[in-house]
C-alpha cells in the first residue's frame, strides 16, 4: 500500500499511495449479481446489483429506461445574487469561489473587487471581510491565481491562492496566516515549486488541501511531470495545520516556456504554462475519504488515505479508460458530495448548450435523478436537503451566485438511507 517518499516532496506528512496506479484502481470490473436493494424515501423499487471484490462492495446501478418507474426530480432556483449594473453589494467583479455554512450564510470570494462579501440565507448583504492588503485580516489578491475559500466549523474561513493562506473568523478577524511560495514565476533553477490550496474541511475538524509539486527545471524549454496530492491535516487549537496523511492523485505533464532576451533563456522569467487536460475528477467526502473517477467513465471509487478502495459505484457496464490519447472523450466535469452522503456527478457539457446537468446517486450508490440548471455552474457546493450552490457567468462575463434545490415530484426526501451491505 505504501510508496517510497519522493525526495523532492515537502514535509507535508506521510506519503501513501494507492496499491496500484490510478488507472488500475479505476479499471472495469464485471461483478456477478448477489442481491438487489429496494428503493427508499418513497421511491419506486430500483434494482442495484452488489458484488464483493477484494473485500469491498462494488455497486452497479442503471440509468432508467425511457418510461421507467424512477421518481422524477427537478432543480428549482431559490436564490440568485448578482446584478447586471455591477453596483452595490451584488455587483460582483470576478468570483473565484464561494463557501456556505450550515446556517446558509454565503461567503463570496470576489477577486475582482478584492474582498469577501457575506450574505444571509435569504440573500441579505451582511458585511465585507478579507479585503486586499497585508494587515490583520487582509489578504493579497492575485487575479492570475486560483483563489479558494473554505468554511470550517464552528466559525472559520480558510482563504488562499496556493501561495498564501489566511484563516479568519466569520467576522473577518485574523486567526492565522501562512506563506508557502513567492509570486508565481519567481523561482530560479533547481528550486522546487509547491502550491497548496485548502479545498474542504472534514467533520472531524481536519482540513484537506491540494498540493501540487513540480520538480526543478533547467534553463531551456522542458516538459516535466507535476504531481498532485491530497493532504489531510489535523488542526491545532491555534489553527495550525499539523502533519497528516498524503494521497497521490495524479500526474500532469506541463511545459514551461522560459523567457529571456537575446537568445538567453531565463527560467526565472517563466511566461507560459501549458497543462495537459486532466483525466480525473475527485472530491472530498464528509467522512474524510475521497471519491475518484476517470472523466471518460461512470465509475466512482471511494478511497481512504491509507490507499484502500472501500467502495466502487458504477452505472451500467463500464469500459476501461481509453488507452490512446486521441481516444479520450470527457463525459464527467466534476464531483460533489452532500451531507447525506449522496454523490452529485456533473456532466461535461458542450459550451454551446449553456446549462449544466447532474446525475445524482444516493449514499447506497443507487441512481436517483438526472437534473439540469438553465445556467452553467462552477465551484459547486451541495448542502443539506438537496441544496445546490454554484457560480455562473453570463454572455457579458458578469458573475452570479445561485442556490437551487433538488425536489421530488412525489415528495421523496433527500436523506441518508440504510444500505444492506
Amino acid at each position: 500500500m505504501k510508496a517510497q517518499p519522493l525526495n523532492w516532496l515537502p514535509a507535508v506528512g506521510t506519503l501513501r499511495t494507492m496499491s496500484a496506479t490510478v488507472a488500475a484502481i479505476l479499471a472495469a470490473l464485471a461483478p456477478s449479481p448477489i442481491h438487489a436493494l429496494n428503493g427508499a424515501h418513497g421511491t419506486a423499487p430500483q434494482e442495484v446489483v452488489v458484488d464483493t471484490v477484494d473485500g469491498r462492495p462494488v455497486v452497479t446501478t442503471e440509468f432508467p429506461q425511457r418510461g421507467g418507474d424512477a421518481v422524477p426530480w427537478r432543480l428549482v432556483e431559490e436564490l440568485r445574487l448578482g446584478n447586471v449594473m455591477g453596483d452595490g453589494p451584488e455587483g460582483f467583479g470576478d468570483i473565484h469561489d464561494i463557501a456556505v455554512d450550515p446556517a446558509g450564510h454565503i461567503y463570496v470570494l470576489d477577486v475582482g473587487s478584492k474582498e469577501v462579501r457575506v450574505f444571509g440565507r435569504e440573500g441579505v448583504y451582511l458585511r465585507t471581510i478579507a479585503r486586499d492588503g497585508d494587515g490583520p485580516g487582509e489578504i493579497r489578491y492575485l487575479r492570475i491565481a486560483n483563489q479558494r475559500i473554505t468554511w470550517r466549523a464552528p466559525d472559520q474561513l480558510w482563504i488562499g491562492d496556493g501561495y498564501q493562506l489566511k484563516v479568519v473568523d466569520t467576522l473577518g478577524d485574523e486567526l492565522r496566516r501562512y506563506v508557502w511560495y513567492r509570486r508565481p514565476g519567481a523561482t530560479g533553477p533547481g528550486e522546487v515549486r509547491v502550491s497548496r490550496r485548502v479545498i474542504a474541511a472534514g467533520t472531524d475538524g481536519s482540513v484537506f488541501s491540494l498540493v501540487s509539486v513540480t520538480p526543478p527545471f533547467g534553463w531551456e524549454d522542458v516538459e516535466f511531470p507535476q504531481y498532485t496530492h491530497m493532504v489531510r491535516s489535523p488542526v491545532s487549537v491555534d489553527h495550525e495545520m499539523l502533519p497528516g496523511d498524503t494521497l497521490a492523485i495524479q500526474t500532469l505533464t506541463r511545459k514551461f516556456a522560459a523567457g529571456g532576451t537575446g537568445g538567453e533563456a531565463r527560467a526565472i522569467s517563466v511566461r507560459h504554462v501549458q497543462p495537459e487536460e486532466p483525466r480525473l475528477v475527485w472530491t472530498v467526502a464528509r467522512d474524510g475519504t475521497l471519491w475518484l473517477a476517470h472523466r471518460s467513465r461512470y465509475r466512482f471509487d471511494k478511497v481512504t488515505f491509507a490507499g484502500d478502495t472501500v467502495r466502487t459505484v458504477q452505472v451500467g457496464d463500464v469500459p476501461p479508460p481509453p488507452a490512446e490519447e486521441s481516444e479520450f472523450v470527457p463525459i464527467l466535469a466534476a464531483l460533489a458530495p452532500s451531507p447525506e452522503g449522496w454523490l452529485w456527478v456533473q456532466r461535461e457539457e458542450p459550451e454551446t448548450e449553456g446549462g449544466s446537468t447532474w446525475d445524482v446517486l444516493d449514499n447506497c450508490g443507487r441512481y436517483r435523478a438526472t437534473v439540469s440548471a438553465p445556467v452553467g455552474l462552477r465551484r459547486v457546493e451541495v448542502g443539506a436537503g438537496g441544496e445546490l450552490y454554484g457560480i455562473s457567468s453570463d454572455e457579458m462575463d458578469l458573475d452570479f451566485v445561485h442556490r437551487f434545490r433538488l425536489l421530488s415530484e412525489v415528495g421523496a426526501d433527500v436523506a441518508e438511507g440504510r444500505c444492506t451491505f
